[in-house]
């Protein structure tokens, strides 16, 4: 397999994945023809185009999802990557549809979730082809497309086909992530009684997704007696919550700032929502129904990651700690809904969680609405794919292959027999979900070599 090594990746490899990350893969409009919208349709025909030009046999599935499929045989090894990118956010340097490549990195959305993942692993079985490498099984790349916004995508592909008797998703970090938590979305709606009077808040809005930290979140507060305002001159709370204020014709635009970041990690964020909220309570000073609910926010989540006042602080030594995101608030004076994230670790069981939020929320007027549940995974370090892809990354590197656990939901939740596998190492700045996210050249020209190593050792 020396053929994976050193090789170019400045010609065929980087023209093709710039002409996949120029699609723009987000979720549209539904049709009967389209059913994550015309966008989406166009990038996966493109990603198997590709896959054709390099003399692969493909196949869509109805615009769900599709493959490009190599070798012979009843059993098949499946590579799983995603073509559908989350919304691309304010405050790119360069747009983000228009990939560039500089100081060694190419910038775009997708770049590193996860088209260039997934087509370093098509490239690497293209070079597996080409150089005539025989293989007991048949290898499958599958493109989903609705990864980020559900599981409709491989859904239907298990309708459809049967799945891989062993495969990977290159949609995480290296080396080896053999625990995933779980992941529970829920929301909290409450509605509101009359407010004072003087005031009414117009709307609160903040978060596109629940699996994304907020970096904005806004608050229109109109009111009919300008003594409302005295609520809101002291700069220093302002300044700690990162807050500006527009003061119009009898109203107030408050908005607070706070810095985005993948959802199962919100740690590595600063929740704009929740910076709102914690402002607003603590400068109204004054008691109404709105103000009872500014109260409640801050007593049962307020700005902890962790869900601890929500009695959810749960962890354990194979897979770490629970966290909590609220990615979407949507309210105006007469009700207000909240969307939240939670990634639980692989040993806690789903009815404790639900029961303590159940008590926390007593006290509160909050109502608790069930959203999508995915559960927990965790494979044995002595099972064969793991001592298949660790055997594969340690020869590509020359480093051990240590397991580990992540709270990001991968395909790996879907697809029998399938781990997540790369594509970033340690030291890689992850800006999946941010802007400005890029992958380095030379993280995708290593992770050809491992997926290739990786392919050979579970299909040989």
């Amino acid at each position: 397999m020396d053929f994976l090594k050193n090789i170019d990746i400045n010609g065929e490899f980087l023209d093709d994945l710039k002409m996949i990350l120029e699609k723009k893969t987000l979720k549209g409009e539904a049709d009967s023809e389209n059913p994550f919208g015309k966008d989406m349709t166009e990038g996966l025909k493109c990603a198997l185009e590709i896959a054709e030009r390099y003399g692969f046999t493909t196949k869509n599935l109805d615009n769900y999802v599709g493959y490009a499929e190599y070798g012979c045989g009843e059993e098949y090894v499946g590579v799983l990557g995603h073509l559908d990118v989350v919304p691309v956010g304010e405050g790119w340097n360069s747009d983000p549809f228009i990939p560039i490549v500089k100081d060694g990195k190419i910038f775009g959305r997708g770049t590193s979730d996860d088209k260039g993942p997934i087509f370093a692993s098509l490239y690497a079985l293209k070079l597996m082809k080409e150089n005539e490498i025989k293989l007991s099984k048949k290898v499958r790349i599958i493109f989903g497309t609705n990864e980020e916004t559900g599981t409709e995508d491989m859904d239907y592909y298990l309708q459809k086909e049967k799945p891989p008797i062993a495969g990977f998703t290159p949609d995480a970090e290296f080396p080896i992530v053999t625990s995933e938590k779980g992941i529970l979305t829920f929301q909290f709606h409450r509605s509101f009684k009359e407010t004072q009077g003087d005031y009414k808040v117009e709307y609160i809005k903040g978060g596109k997704r629940s699996n994304i930290v907020p970096d904005c979140c806004k608050c229109k507060i109109s009111y009919t007696n300008s003594v409302f305002l005295k609520y809101f001159k002291d700069e220093t709370i302002k300044e700690r919550y990162k807050i500006e204020i527009e003061n119009g014709n009898g109203y107030l635009i408050v908005t607070a700032a706070g810095v985005a970041a993948h959802g199962s990690t919100p740690q590595s964020g600063d929740n704009a929502i929740s910076n709102l909220l914690l402002y607003l309570n603590e400068v109204m000073t004054f008691k109404d129904d709105f103000t009872n609910f500014l109260n409640d926010f801050n007593n049962v989540i307020a700005k902890e990651y962790n869900g601890k006042k929500l009695g959810i602080d749960f962890q354990d030594e194979e897979s770490g700690k629970l966290t909590l995101n609220l990615g979407i608030i949507d309210g105006n004076e007469k009700e207000v809904s909240m969307r939240f994230n939670v990634r639980y670790p692989v040993t806690i069981k789903l009815d404790d969680i639900l029961r303590h939020i159940d008590t926390s929320l007593s006290g509160t007027e909050f109502q608790f609405k069930m959203g999508h549940h995915n559960a927990p995974l965790h494979f044995p370090k002595d099972h064969d794919l793991v001592k298949s892809l660790k055997k594969a990354y340690e020869e590509a590197t020359g480093e051990e292959a240590k397991l580990l656990a992540m709270g990001g939901g991968t395909y790996a939740k879907l697809m029998p027999n399938t781990v997540a596998f790369g594509p970033l190492f340690e030291d890689d700045e992850n800006l999946a979900h941010e802007v400005n996210e890029y992958i380095k050249l030379e993280t995708l020209k290593k992770c050809v070599e491992i997926y290739g190593r990786a392919i050979y050792e579970l299909a040989k």
